[in-house]
């Protein structure tokens, strides 16, 4: 009987031990290391290596998420539209061909509506605060309608899009009537249709002769326009120093499945790095806008400005477009009202006054 009892007992000792091993080893174990190959992640863009805005912001992004994730992703870029055109990068992301671009809006027409909130004419003076509250609108769901299908990282900003004009200088909003401008699309296409002017849509590749040439009187861009497509090599008479909208409805996106299936650190710090990295971008446009000036004045191109009351017209003849955006979100059964009022409040408590509701 006793012999019994002791073989019983050392048997579950030995079954105890059995399971409690293992336990202990598992737990005290750290997390499976990181795989030995990085993930190979893949990103399309319009622009070419040598673009400022690819050596300013593209090339040290990337380059930053590699080294911030240890090496656990690495990235090859396909460089001016090698995986196919601007217009389809959007499909392209979403689709998988690609794994992460930078994409306007402007290139879907009609599709993403809602963020084109932001590039109302005379929505923002500043175009920091115009990001920041795009970037809040996002986290407040407002446009998860019109991105859901990929993975929305940041939204990109530009300086104030100014008029350039060829041979004339316009000193009131009635000569603005009848000039050939420059279409950069959408609402501020809508825009210079309300302020008398003709848009004329130009292929960036045709912008040198399309000035050369006259085919536009007109160039509606930021500054660094006269340095990208070397106007100053031109005749051209004078930049009017009043910007009338920004071009923020533009995202850097993430293929939605690829996206998940990494690591919640490495998502973290992809979409830190993007946050990050679009004030860098906004930030190369204010080094290149101070460049420009410096251009222009060395060419002899006048930078002037309206007095006040002349810009408050400008402003005033611009407003219908407002109105025109939130009824057209409106009959699409969208909440236009509730988005530009919401958008509105957002811009007064970071301290700006959109025109319209002044």
């Amino acid at each position: 009987m006793k012999n019994k009892k002791l073989l019983n007992l050392f048997v579950s000792i030995c079954l105890v031990l059995s399971l409690a091993v293992p336990l202990v080893l598992f737990s005290a174990c750290p997390e499976p290391p990181a795989p030995s190959e990085p993930v190979e992640l893949t990103f399309a863009t319009f622009r070419p290596p040598t673009d400022p805005q690819s050596q300013i912001w593209i090339t040290p992004m990337l380059q930053e998420i590699e080294q911030r994730t240890n090496g656990a992703v690495k990235f090859t870029v396909h460089w001016s539209e090698a995986l196919g055109a601007s217009k389809d990068q959007y499909a392209l992301v979403r689709d998988g061909v690609a794994d992460m671009t930078d994409f306007s809006g402007a290139w879907v027409p009609g599709k993403f509506v809602l963020s084109d909130v932001g590039n109302l004419p005379f929505a923002a003076s500043d175009p920091f605060k115009l990001l920041e509250a795009m970037t809040i609108l996002q986290e407040e769901g407002y446009f998860d309608s019109q991105w859901d299908e990929v993975e929305w990282l940041s939204f990109n900003c530009t300086l104030p899009y100014l008029f350039l004009f060829r041979e004339v200088k316009p000193m009131t909003v009635e000569e603005l009537v009848g000039l050939k401008a420059r279409a950069p699309g959408g609402l501020a296409t809508d825009c210079e249709a309300q302020l008398g002017m003709v848009p004329v849509t130009v292929l960036p590749g045709d912008a040198y002769t399309a000035w050369q040439t006259g085919l536009v009187d007109v160039w509606v861009h930021p500054t660094g326009a006269v340095i990208k497509y070397k106007f100053n090599e031109l005749p051209t008479k004078a930049l009017l120093d009043v910007g009338f909208f920004n071009m923020v409805n533009a995202a850097t996106i993430f293929n939605k499945a690829k996206y998940a299936s990494l690591p919640s650190n490495v998502q973290k710090t992809i979409k830190d790095v993007v946050q990050e990295y679009s004030l860098v971008y906004l930030q190369s446009g204010v080094d290149t806008d101070v460049e420009a000036r410096e251009v222009m004045k060395a060419a002899g191109i006048e930078i002037y400005t309206w007095p006040d009351s002349e810009v408050a017209r400008m402003k005033a003849k611009a407003l219908p477009i407002w109105q025109k955006y939130i009824d057209s979100l409106e009959d699409a059964g969208l909440p236009g009202e509730e988005l530009v009022d919401e958008f509105v409040r957002v811009m007064k408590d970071l301290g700006e006054t959109p025109p319209s509701f002044d």
